[in-house]
């Protein structure tokens, strides 16, 4: 009897391995590879076709004759955060492992110094003040969530992830929420997703495009923006203008994290521009990258996105020496703040993606990858950021002032010039940023102030944008102490006001960063203190 059993079990664990080993698909490493780097390079092209163009053009299409391409051109990778930004989180795979934290990861990203902006930028600081993802990027804390910013790094994930939708989108959830949520995190799921999908099409845009948007919920406002597109173009195929219109229309709707101007950095808007260059491109690496510049905003990260996708659907021999001739002349420069070259960025690619592959089932027999590809399919749980307005137009959210100093509360402030809460310079560990809400209306911050018996004055430190000026005005319980222009070229100066005759009492003070003549009237506060 006990024969018996063991017999059907034997045959059961038998059976199951050959299901299995039927299951899996076969990629040969040199495919993968040659796939691995078209993907890298496609990214290179697109960012660098894009860059002169990057937000110049915001809510108009570009109409203009675009710079001629040179393959020389793509050398400027080097320096774009589009391809930097990615390999902070490659390092820290190669780090932590696959298994890394919510917070190993934060970490990783909070320890990076170059510039960064938008849901990136609030991200980081958020995780350096102790608000450590998920909450880092969500929009409680981060009011840049829907923006953009992880859609530009998550290429990376499904670059490591051939065929295994399930994986890129794991990792996408412990990266993306570093800095996005909801749409924010989406769009890059939907991006790493076709990736994953390119792998294994050659040539079939539509279904690598499906491929990234099974990756999301069904019901998201992100899905609903690209499916839109693909009924568009379905309807217009030869006239890309016309569902850019549409799109304009329905989707441009002003809820982002620049209202009252055409800016927008939001990801499913910019992720339409990327479906738009795939599905308008059809299949030819310039035109796509032409048409998702030529719908303007984020120019160069999304021709980035899309081109890299058609990159490793490709591969890099099959893209043409026009797109990928001057990698030689940079192979082994590496990408800035980073460690890797271009070759050696696809080895680490490579020794992590073989992880990915037997994490998920897959197994390596000599030259070639047997991986148990996976279905494409959305997160379990729909998250939708849906009382946006409320928030975002609140400009520095009372979150974000305590990054800088909780004591002080934003009474008025215009959108123009990014303010917020910033990492400082010249000594200054954070630096807030204020600007005028209009030519006559100002840009206010408020506190009550205790001002001790010894003290005698107000002192803050403040400085102009290196391209203008502006007028600082400070009032003491209502009335003006002081007002003068500040025109310091960006260097800090320091503004004093007395306040020995309100010794031992509270005081409330208003700070004003009024506009002189409408040029670059932000102003950049380090501290304000009573000493």
């Amino acid at each position: 009897m006990r024969t018996a059993v063991l017999l059907v079990c034997f045959g059961v664990i038998v059976g199951s391995l050959a299901a299995g080993a039927a299951e899996t698909a076969a990629l040969e490493k040199a495919r993968f590879l040659d796939k691995c780097r078209g993907a890298w390079a496609g990214q290179m092209f697109g960012v660098c076709f894009g860059a002169p163009y990057e937000f110049r053009f915001n809510g108009i299409p570009i109409d203009e004759e675009l710079r001629p391409w040179k393959p020389e051109y793509i050398a400027g990778a080097i320096q774009q955060d589009d391809c930097y930004v990615e390999m902070t989180f490659l390092k820290a795979l190669e780090d932590h492992g696959l298994d890394i934290t919510y917070e190993q990861a934060g970490r990783a990203f909070a320890d990076t110094e170059y510039p960064l902006w938008h849901a990136n930028y609030y991200g980081r600081e958020n995780v350096r003040a102790g608000i450590l993802p998920p909450m880092s990027g969500h929009p409680l804390y981060n009011r840049h969530a829907d923006d953009i910013d992880f859609q530009i790094e998550a290429d990376l994930f499904g670059i490591l992830c051939p065929g295994l939708p399930g994986e890129s989108n794991r990792l996408c959830e412990v990266f993306g929420r570093i800095m996005n949520y909801g749409d924010g995190l989406y769009g890059g799921m939907f991006v790493a997703g076709m990736y994953a999908a390119a792998y294994f099409e050659d040539e079939d845009v539509r279904a690598v495009l499906q491929s990234g948007l099974d990756c999301i919920p069904p019901e998201s406002q992100y899905r609903h923006c690209i499916e839109d597109v693909i009924a568009w173009h379905d309807q217009a195929p030869g006239d890309w203008r016309a569902t850019w219109e549409r799109i304009e229309e329905k989707w441009q709707d002003d809820i982002d994290c620049m209202p009252g101007t055409p800016f927008n950095i939001d990801a499913k808007l910019n992720g339409a521009y990327i479906a738009m260059g795939l599905l308008y491109g059809q299949g030819d690496m310039l035109r796509t990258a032409e048409i998702a510049t030529r719908c303007g905003q984020d120019a160069d990260c999304n021709p980035s996105n899309a081109t890299g996708v058609l990159g490793c659907m490709k591969g890099f021999n099959a893209m043409g020496a026009e797109f990928t001739a001057g990698i030689d002349a940079i192979r082994d420069e590496k990408f800035i703040h980073t460690d890797y070259g271009f070759d050696t960025l696809i080895q680490a690619c490579q020794t992590v993606t073989e992880q990915v592959i037997a994490r998920s089932g897959g197994r390596i027999e000599g030259d070639v990858y047997h991986i148990r590809r996976q279905p494409a399919a959305p997160p379990l749980t729909l998250e939708q950021w849906v009382h946006q307005e409320e928030l975002l137009h609140t400009v520095i959210t009372p979150v974000e002032m305590g990054l800088w100093n909780p004591a002080w509360r934003v009474v008025a402030c215009g959108f123009d010039m990014d303010p917020g809460v910033r990492t400082g310079r010249d000594g200054v560990d954070k630096m807030l940023v204020l600007h005028p809400v209009s030519e006559e209306e100002p840009a206010a911050i408020e506190a009550a102030l205790d001002v001790p018996a010894a003290a005698k004055e107000l002192a803050a430190t403040v400085a102009s944008d290196s391209r203008g000026d502006f007028l600082l005005r400070i009032l003491v319980n209502g009335e003006l102490a002081h007002e003068s222009l500040i025109d310091t070229q960006g260097k800090w100066q320091e503004v004093a006001v007395d306040l020995a005759p309100h010794a031992g009492k509270t005081v409330q003070v208003r700070v004003e960063n009024a506009a002189n003549d409408w040029r670059f009237e932000a102003a950049s506060i380090a501290s304000i203190e009573v000493r």
